[in-house]
């Protein structure tokens, strides 16, 4: 049978204790400093339900827009509701531009523009419009049109992605002040 040397085993205390002082104290800071986890942040609160009204409900957005809602635990509505505020997707929009040219006058760099708009309307309140404009710009090689297609589709996708992070993070920020 084997013991732990009372040393060893002080060590071994020691160190939980430090850890467990550690980590209390790290708790204690983030707290004190208004951290608070991701999903904990008070949307299902401001928008128990709502509805969402589309041009194209079977729309990238609309999906990534329905995902982040259900992740928040907002009920979406299939009906409009008085007591319930509503997300009306308007309109997107893409654009290309070139940035630069090679000295053989072939396009070298483009920039992707993403413009997407919407409003939101709580209820006893006006609607409010927003834009949302997301630009990148990526390196285009015409020796490889078919790869550089492909990297301008999944730019697009992420700034979709960016677009509906934005959503609902202006549902968190936006504050009614006109009432209808």
């Amino acid at each position: 049978m084997h013991s732990i040397h009372p040393r060893a085993f002080y060590r071994l205390t020691l160190y939980r204790r430090t850890m467990l002082l550690m980590t209390l104290a790290m708790t204690l800071l983030l707290s004190g400093c208004g951290f608070h986890l991701k999903h904990n942040n008070g949307l299902v609160e401001k928008f128990p339900e709502i509805y969402l009204q589309t041009n194209n409900p079977k729309g990238d957005l609309t999906r990534l827009v329905k995902l982040r809602l259900r992740g928040a635990n907002i009920k979406i509505l299939t009906e409009p509701n008085p007591d319930a505020a509503v997300l009306r997707l308007k309109s997107e929009s893409q654009s290309e531009r070139t940035i630069s040219l090679y000295a053989t006058a072939q396009n070298a760099e483009k920039e992707i523009g993403y413009v997407m708009k919407y409003s939101l309307k709580m209820p006893n309140f006006t609607a409010k419009d927003f834009d949302v404009n997301l630009y990148r710009d990526f390196l285009y090689d015409s020796s490889q049109a078919l790869a550089k297609s492909r990297e301008q589709e999944l730019l697009i996708k992420e700034l979709r992605v960016v677009a509906a992070d934005h959503i609902i993070a202006t549902m968190l920020s936006i504050e009614n002040q006109v009432t209808e």
